[in-house]
């Protein structure tokens, strides 16, 4: 996968990983409190990256999209299989990161609660 970061090769094996950080973006603003529209100050984000957050949500989307692009060479230029594992270790924490936002963001509805009962109760 060496070369060009942006060829549609690259592009297409590392979509999965841009599609999980683009719904993590997005669930990182959708998360946020009420009272955080109003005061910056009170954003609620975990990763040190996403800190930006209390400057102004347009400084963190930009960050993220240099962020972004930074993943995206950084999977797309190194060899195999360390690409790979890049690509995969970033696919896997923004997965995570996004799901923590599940129960923010459906305010613990009985439906999510439920529905995860279901799928994973082979698991408890």
């Amino acid at each position: 996968m060496s070369g060009n970061p942006f060829s549609k090769n690259n592009l297409t094996i590392l979509t999965p990983m841009i599609l999980v950080m683009v719904l993590d973006l997005v669930f990182t603003l959708v998360g946020q409190p009420k009272g955080y529209w109003q005061d910056y100050g009170l954003f609620n984000e975990a990763s040190p990256l996403g800190q930006a957050l209390m400057l102004h949500p347009a400084y963190f989307i930009l960050f993220f999209i240099f962020y972004l692009v930074f993943v995206i060479f950084l999977a797309g230029l190194l060899l195999k299989p360390f690409n790979i594992m890049v690509g995969v270790g970033f696919f896997l924490g923004h997965a995570w990161g996004s799901s923590t936002w599940l129960g923010t963001i459906f305010h613990g509805d009985v439906w999510y609660f439920y529905l995860h009962r279901r799928v994973f109760r082979h698991l408890y």
